[in-house]
Formats: C-alpha cells, structure tokens, sequence
C-alpha cells in the first residue's frame, strides 16, 4: 500500500446546464423536482504518489456536483463522476474526499466523500448523495465547491 497525495480543485456554481443535443445530460441533481440547485464541474480530481509531483497514482475525472436545497435548513450535496483506474494504482477507498461548500471565503459546510476502490483498468462511474443541515439563508450564498487537498492509499495493479 502506498500513501498518496491530491490538490485542492475548484469551480464555481452555476444554473443546471440546459439539455443540449450532442451533450450529454447533467447526471445530478437525481431528482431536480425536489428543491433549487446549482451545479458546478470539475475536469479532474487526481492522487498522486508521496514524493512525487505528478505521477498519478489513480483519480476521477468529469465531476459533475450539486447542492439543492430541499428544505430551508437542509442541502444535498451530489456528486457524479467517472473513476480513472487507468493510472500507475488502484485507489482503495478509506480515505474520504472532502466536498467543502463556500460562500465566498466563507466555509458553509464539508462533507467526506467515501468513495469505493478505483480498480485497475476500469472507468468505472462513481456517484454520491449527503444531507445536509445549514443554517437558514446559507444556500442563496453558495458560490463555489471545492474539492479539498487530502491523503488517499494506493496499491499497485500488479
């Protein structure tokens, strides 16, 4: 098992993009009837082995988030993405990413992301859901995601 590293990634919220022929549709929110959302999207979120620069160990790629609120106090936070195991390792979940919700500089809310292993030779598509409680008036500030720097584990494919 090998230690392994990322860098924080960020976007900014938007409207839901609208279906477009020849694009695919935004995979989240799953249910858009249930409240207002914003989404944003992220090109890739990658771990790279300790003591490296960019030899990328394993990762995700097209991440599609959302937050929505579904009820005055309460947010869910949804991720979709596709798994990138055609890496250097396999990712063994464990380690969560953190999905930080912000306001301006202002952290709302993070929530950990524990995602399941990244296999070797697989795109595989990943997809996560969390409710949330913030405080009333917290949603119509949310302007940006971010995914935060954290520690991940590898394995070599072998």
């Amino acid at each position: 098992m090998t230690l392994c590293y990322s860098y924080r990634q960020f976007c900014s919220l938007g409207p839901l993009p609208p279906r477009t022929v020849g694009r695919a549709d935004a995979q989240v929110p799953k249910d858009a009837s249930l409240g207002p959302a914003r989404h944003g999207k992220i090109g890739a979120f990658y771990f790279y082995a300790q003591g490296s620069r960019d030899d990328a160990a394993f990762g995700f790629f097209d991440i599609e988030l959302t937050v929505q609120a579904i009820a005055p106090s309460r947010l869910r936070v949804e991720a979709y993405c596709v798994a990138d195991g055609y890496q250097t390792a396999r990712g063994i979940a464990g380690a969560p990413m953190l999905i930080a919700l912000l306001a301006g500089t202002r952290l709302v809310a993070t929530v950990p992301w524990r995602y399941h292993d990244v296999l070797c030779g697989h795109a595989d598509p990943m997809s996560f859901s969390a409710d949330i409680d913030v405080a009333p008036g917290d949603f119509a500030a949310l302007d940006t995601f971010a995914l935060e720097a954290v520690e991940g584990r590898a394995a070599p494919c072998s």
